[in-house]
Protein backbone atom coordinates (compact mmCIF):
# COMPACT_ATOMS: atom_id res chain seq x y z
CA UNK A 1 0.00 0.00 0.00
CA UNK A 2 1.39 3.48 -0.92
CA UNK A 3 0.13 7.10 0.51
CA UNK A 4 0.36 9.99 -1.49
CA UNK A 5 0.92 12.95 0.50
CA UNK A 6 1.68 15.83 -1.53
CA UNK A 7 0.47 17.35 -4.69
CA UNK A 8 4.25 16.34 -6.40
CA UNK A 9 2.39 12.90 -5.78
CA UNK A 10 5.69 11.93 -3.25
CA UNK A 11 4.90 8.38 -1.97
CA UNK A 12 5.75 6.27 1.23
CA UNK A 13 5.82 2.52 0.85
CA UNK A 14 3.73 1.58 4.42
CA UNK A 15 4.16 -1.69 3.97
CA UNK A 16 5.05 -3.02 7.34
CA UNK A 17 5.50 0.65 8.24
CA UNK A 18 4.08 2.91 11.72
CA UNK A 19 1.13 4.16 10.56
CA UNK A 20 0.46 7.87 10.69
CA UNK A 21 -2.48 7.55 13.14
CA UNK A 22 0.01 6.00 15.21
CA UNK A 23 2.37 8.91 15.08
CA UNK A 24 -0.21 11.65 15.95
CA UNK A 25 -1.79 8.92 19.03
CA UNK A 26 1.76 8.86 20.14
CA UNK A 27 1.91 12.95 19.72
CA UNK A 28 -0.98 13.82 21.86
CA UNK A 29 -0.27 11.17 24.37
CA UNK A 30 3.54 12.70 24.51
CA UNK A 31 2.22 16.04 25.15
CA UNK A 32 -0.25 15.90 27.63
CA UNK A 33 2.12 16.96 29.98
CA UNK A 34 4.50 18.50 27.85
CA UNK A 35 2.54 21.24 26.53
CA UNK A 36 4.23 24.21 28.25
CA UNK A 37 7.72 23.41 27.76
CA UNK A 38 9.58 24.94 24.95
CA UNK A 39 10.34 21.98 22.73
CA UNK A 40 6.99 21.02 22.96
CA UNK A 41 6.00 24.54 22.06
CA UNK A 42 8.14 25.00 19.57
CA UNK A 43 6.99 21.39 17.70
CA UNK A 44 3.23 22.52 18.21
CA UNK A 45 3.88 25.44 15.81
CA UNK A 46 4.07 23.16 13.02
CA UNK A 47 2.77 19.52 14.44
CA UNK A 48 0.96 17.99 12.20
CA UNK A 49 4.13 18.58 9.38
CA UNK A 50 6.51 17.99 11.78
CA UNK A 51 4.46 14.55 12.55
CA UNK A 52 4.38 13.58 8.86
CA UNK A 53 8.29 14.22 8.68
CA UNK A 54 8.65 12.12 11.82
CA UNK A 55 6.54 9.72 10.15
CA UNK A 56 8.36 9.76 6.97
CA UNK A 57 11.95 9.60 8.74
CA UNK A 58 10.35 6.79 11.04
CA UNK A 59 9.08 4.21 7.97
CA UNK A 60 12.41 5.23 5.51
CA UNK A 61 14.95 4.40 7.90
CA UNK A 62 16.57 7.53 8.36
CA UNK A 63 14.85 8.56 11.90
CA UNK A 64 18.19 9.45 14.60
CA UNK A 65 17.90 10.58 17.78
CA UNK A 66 18.37 14.08 18.76
CA UNK A 67 20.09 15.72 21.30
CA UNK A 68 19.64 15.38 25.07
CA UNK A 69 19.36 17.95 27.47
CA UNK A 70 21.38 17.26 30.97
CA UNK A 71 20.93 18.96 34.07
CA UNK A 72 20.48 18.51 38.03
CA UNK A 73 17.28 18.35 39.88
CA UNK A 74 17.29 18.32 43.77
CA UNK A 75 13.67 17.17 45.16
CA UNK A 76 13.51 15.04 46.46
CA UNK A 77 17.14 13.89 46.45
CA UNK A 78 20.05 14.88 43.78
CA UNK A 79 19.73 13.47 40.72
CA UNK A 80 21.00 13.63 37.34
CA UNK A 81 18.57 13.98 34.43
CA UNK A 82 18.82 13.28 30.46
CA UNK A 83 15.57 14.78 29.22
CA UNK A 84 15.41 13.61 25.58
CA UNK A 85 14.19 16.06 22.28
CA UNK A 86 10.75 16.61 22.33
CA UNK A 87 10.91 14.87 18.70
CA UNK A 88 11.86 11.79 20.31
CA UNK A 89 9.59 11.52 23.30
CA UNK A 90 7.00 11.11 20.54
CA UNK A 91 8.59 8.55 19.01
CA UNK A 92 9.40 6.79 22.70
CA UNK A 93 5.87 6.66 23.16
CA UNK A 94 4.76 5.44 20.08
CA UNK A 95 7.13 2.37 20.91
CA UNK A 96 5.68 1.88 24.37
CA UNK A 97 1.64 2.32 23.38
CA UNK A 98 3.09 -0.52 20.79
CA UNK A 99 5.04 -2.93 23.65
CA UNK A 100 3.20 -1.77 26.66
CA UNK A 101 0.15 -4.22 26.81
CA UNK A 102 2.99 -6.93 26.28
CA UNK A 103 5.16 -5.69 28.99
CA UNK A 104 2.01 -5.55 31.43
CA UNK A 105 1.08 -9.49 30.92
CA UNK A 106 4.93 -10.46 32.08
CA UNK A 107 4.85 -8.07 35.10
CA UNK A 108 4.52 -9.32 38.81
CA UNK A 109 0.86 -7.88 40.26
CA UNK A 110 3.51 -6.19 42.59
CA UNK A 111 5.30 -3.61 40.58
CA UNK A 112 3.73 -0.08 40.74
CA UNK A 113 5.95 2.25 38.76
CA UNK A 114 4.65 3.66 35.74
CA UNK A 115 1.46 1.20 35.23
CA UNK A 116 -1.75 2.74 34.62
CA UNK A 117 -3.73 2.03 37.73
CA UNK A 118 -0.88 0.73 39.81
CA UNK A 119 1.15 3.64 41.30
CA UNK A 120 2.18 5.19 44.89
CA UNK A 121 -1.51 5.05 46.51
CA UNK A 122 -1.81 1.31 45.18
CA UNK A 123 1.25 0.35 46.60
CA UNK A 124 0.63 1.38 50.49
CA UNK A 125 -2.74 -0.32 49.70
CA UNK A 126 -1.25 -3.15 49.17
CA UNK A 127 1.85 -3.01 51.45
CA UNK A 128 -0.96 -2.29 54.05
CA UNK A 129 -2.82 -5.38 53.34
CA UNK A 130 0.69 -7.12 53.58
CA UNK A 131 1.49 -5.63 56.93
CA UNK A 132 -2.25 -6.92 58.74
CA UNK A 133 -1.41 -10.08 56.98
CA UNK A 134 2.26 -10.83 58.56
CA UNK A 135 1.47 -9.17 61.88
CA UNK A 136 -1.42 -11.01 62.21
CA UNK A 137 -3.81 -7.55 62.51
CA UNK A 138 -0.50 -5.96 64.33
CA UNK A 139 -0.58 -8.71 66.99
CA UNK A 140 2.86 -9.77 66.09
CA UNK A 141 6.29 -8.21 64.95
CA UNK A 142 7.16 -7.96 61.23
CA UNK A 143 9.89 -6.61 59.27
CA UNK A 144 10.62 -4.52 55.99
CA UNK A 145 13.47 -5.29 53.93
CA UNK A 146 14.46 -2.19 51.98
CA UNK A 147 16.62 -2.61 48.92
CA UNK A 148 18.44 -0.10 46.43
CA UNK A 149 20.80 -1.38 43.34
CA UNK A 150 23.71 1.60 43.10
CA UNK A 151 23.57 3.17 40.16
CA UNK A 152 21.06 0.69 38.49
CA UNK A 153 19.67 2.78 35.78
CA UNK A 154 22.87 4.04 34.82
CA UNK A 155 25.45 1.09 34.47
CA UNK A 156 22.41 -0.71 32.35
CA UNK A 157 24.50 -2.45 29.71
CA UNK A 158 23.33 -1.95 26.05
CA UNK A 159 23.85 -5.07 24.84
CA UNK A 160 22.16 -7.27 27.15
CA UNK A 161 19.12 -4.92 27.25
CA UNK A 162 18.92 -4.75 23.43
CA UNK A 163 19.28 -8.99 23.09
CA UNK A 164 16.61 -9.46 25.85
CA UNK A 165 14.12 -6.86 24.20
CA UNK A 166 14.94 -8.37 20.74
CA UNK A 167 14.07 -12.02 21.85
CA UNK A 168 10.94 -10.59 23.60
CA UNK A 169 9.95 -8.71 20.73
CA UNK A 170 10.46 -11.69 18.27
CA UNK A 171 8.30 -14.08 20.46
CA UNK A 172 5.97 -11.99 21.48
CA UNK A 173 5.13 -9.28 19.36
CA UNK A 174 2.82 -9.86 15.99
CA UNK A 175 2.31 -7.42 13.83
CA UNK A 176 3.39 -6.73 10.71
CA UNK A 177 5.99 -3.83 11.70
CA UNK A 178 7.91 -6.26 13.62
CA UNK A 179 11.33 -5.26 12.25
CA UNK A 180 10.61 -1.38 12.19
CA UNK A 181 9.88 -1.35 15.78
CA UNK A 182 13.29 -3.95 16.72
CA UNK A 183 15.26 -1.08 14.26
CA UNK A 184 13.81 1.70 16.37
CA UNK A 185 14.44 0.00 19.62
CA UNK A 186 17.97 -0.59 18.63
CA UNK A 187 19.20 3.22 17.08
CA UNK A 188 16.72 4.27 20.87
CA UNK A 189 19.27 2.08 23.52
CA UNK A 190 22.28 2.77 21.35
CA UNK A 191 22.43 6.02 21.27
CA UNK A 192 24.32 8.06 23.40
CA UNK A 193 22.68 10.60 25.33
CA UNK A 194 25.62 12.20 26.64
CA UNK A 195 27.48 13.08 23.27
CA UNK A 196 26.64 16.62 22.16
CA UNK A 197 23.91 17.20 24.85
CA UNK A 198 23.22 20.48 25.70
CA UNK A 199 23.93 20.96 29.68
CA UNK A 200 21.30 23.13 31.12
CA UNK A 201 22.68 24.72 34.68
CA UNK A 202 25.92 25.81 36.14
CA UNK A 203 28.74 22.75 36.28
CA UNK A 204 28.36 23.14 40.43
CA UNK A 205 25.12 21.75 40.13
CA UNK A 206 26.53 18.21 39.57
CA UNK A 207 28.58 18.99 42.98
CA UNK A 208 28.26 16.19 45.58
CA UNK A 209 26.94 14.30 43.07
CA UNK A 210 28.40 10.56 43.18
CA UNK A 211 30.05 9.37 39.84
CA UNK A 212 28.46 6.50 40.10
CA UNK A 213 25.02 8.40 39.43
CA UNK A 214 25.82 10.14 36.34
CA UNK A 215 25.71 8.88 33.28
CA UNK A 216 29.27 10.95 32.54
CA UNK A 217 31.08 8.64 34.43
CA UNK A 218 29.07 5.39 33.34
CA UNK A 219 30.96 2.97 31.40
CA UNK A 220 30.74 3.56 27.47
CA UNK A 221 27.74 0.65 27.14
CA UNK A 222 25.82 1.85 29.90
CA UNK A 223 22.26 3.39 28.80
CA UNK A 224 19.80 5.56 30.32
CA UNK A 225 16.02 6.67 29.04
CA UNK A 226 14.09 9.14 30.43
CA UNK A 227 10.37 8.98 28.44
CA UNK A 228 8.34 11.33 30.46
Amino acid sequence: MQLSLFSNSETIDLKEGFSLEAIFEAYFSCRSNKRNTINALAFELDYESNLIQLWKDLNDGSYQPGKSIAFIVHKPVQREIFAADFRDRVVHHLIINKLNPLFEKEFIQDSYACRVGKGTHHGISRANKFILQCSKNYTEDCHVLKLDIEGFFMHINKKILFTRLQKFIEVKYKWNDKELVLEICHKIIFNSPTENCITKGAAKNWGGLPKNKSLFHSPQNSVYLLVI
